[in-house]
């Protein structure tokens, strides 16, 4: 009598065990998986040529394929072998060159780049059959497609840029409250300006809870309607003037956010990923305001290590206020942060191989300006 399959070690795969998943043939891509797609503890996906332009936002049912929708509702197809200027607030269906072979009981959840963020460029992945955004079934076989929706600027995209992520997970473990607080107490996580670990009011329904930062003379940027169309594989190329304004540090200690613009702010307080944990900035309370904090989600471990004494890296979050305008004052809650158990100690840390964003301090724009 043939043995039942062993069951997958708990929690979220880290880079050792994404880099079997790959090589167990788990997950493949059109030219291969590259090795600089395998980050800590997510793997990049990346766009294929083929795209369509969709009347709005769809999702399959169970017994739908992705394809059935394009056949169906598909304004305008787009081959993106070369670059393609995608318009702003239109809604793209782009097909993705990674395959999934999932074996049973390791599933995915996607989220979007932080670059992918900073540039307000709305991303959600498809999957057939799956009447969810961004949420992969364990066990699932076949294509994967991304969502695109440009909201602040018309963007040029071609295939092989990368716009997105997944971890993957078996039995996906976010701490709790208790545990959360007990690793704070131990290994604090959150750091003040100052330098000492945030206090444990803090931390709130198994979230650390983060605050804004209005006490710098810059305290972030609003995106500004424009002609020039943003380029996404022109890293360091674009003048921010054309993009964006400044937001200066306001004198009345209120800072009015309109509804419907997109800014991005940062921190007060700086957070820490250790080497066995993972992190994501989720939807904040909705009794804290209508609005969407942190459009691109995932923190790897490492992210704040290399930092002074270790004591964490402030985060960046591009903030859109829905119903109204939002007035924003120093310290005010903004964000939260939910942290999952990794299967194992990541080997290779966040930094360690130049990502973009390890040193950052206060607000900043994507890598794709100068400066």
């Amino acid at each position: 009598m043939p043995t039942a399959a062993p069951r997958p070690v708990s929690g979220t795969l880290e880079i050792d065990g994404l880099t079997a998943l790959v090589n167990a043939g788990h997950v493949t891509a059109v030219g291969g998986i590259k090795a600089d797609q395998i980050q800590p503890a997510s793997l990049d996906l990346t766009l294929d040529i083929e795209a369509y332009r969709m009347p709005g936002s769809v999702l399959p049912m169970p017994s739908e394929s992705v394809r059935d929708l394009v056949r169906n509702l598909a304004l305008e197809k787009v081959d993106l072998s070369t670059p393609v200027c995608l318009g702003r607030d239109q809604v793209y269906l782009v097909l993705l060159r990674e395959r999934l072979a999932l074996p049973p009981g390791i599933e995915a959840y996607a989220n979007g780049k932080s670059s992918t963020g900073r540039v307000d460029l709305a991303t959600r992945v498809l999957a057939d059959g799956s009447p969810r955004y961004d949420r992969i079934p364990a066990g699932y076989r076949g294509e994967l497609w991304l969502e695109l929706i440009p909201r602040s600027f018309n963007v040029v995209a071609q295939a092989g840029v990368s716009l997105n992520q997944a971890i993957f997970f078996a039995d996906r473990h976010i701490l709790t409250q208790s545990e959360l607080s007990e690793r704070h107490q131990r290994q604090p996580l959150l750091w003040e300006p100052e330098g000492k670990p945030s206090p444990l009011s803090s931390l709130f329904d198994g979230r650390l809870i983060m605050t804004a930062d209005l006490d710098r003379p810059v305290v972030g940027f609003v995106a500004k309607r424009t002609h020039h169309p943003l380029v996404l594989t022109k890293l360091a190329a674009h003048e921010p003037k054309h993009f964006f304004a400044p937001l200066q540090q306001p004198d009345s200690g209120f800072l009015c956010l309109e509804q419907d613009r997109f800014y991005i702010l940062a921190t007060r307080e700086r957070v820490v990923v250790p080497a066995d944990l993972a992190c994501e900035m989720v939807p904040f309370d909705p009794t804290a305001g209508e609005f969407r904090a942190h459009y691109a989600g995932f923190f790897d471990p490492g992210w704040g290590v290399f930092g002074a004494d270790h004591r964490g890296a402030p985060a960046v979050l591009e903030v859109r206020p829905h119903q109204d305008d939002l007035i924003l004052r120093h310290g005010q809650p903004i964000c939260a942060m939910a942290y999952e158990t990794l299967q194992k100690p990541c080997a290779r840390l966040y930094g360690v191989c130049g990502n973009n964003y390890a040193s950052q301090e206060g607000p900043r724009l994507s890598k794709h300006f100068i400066g």
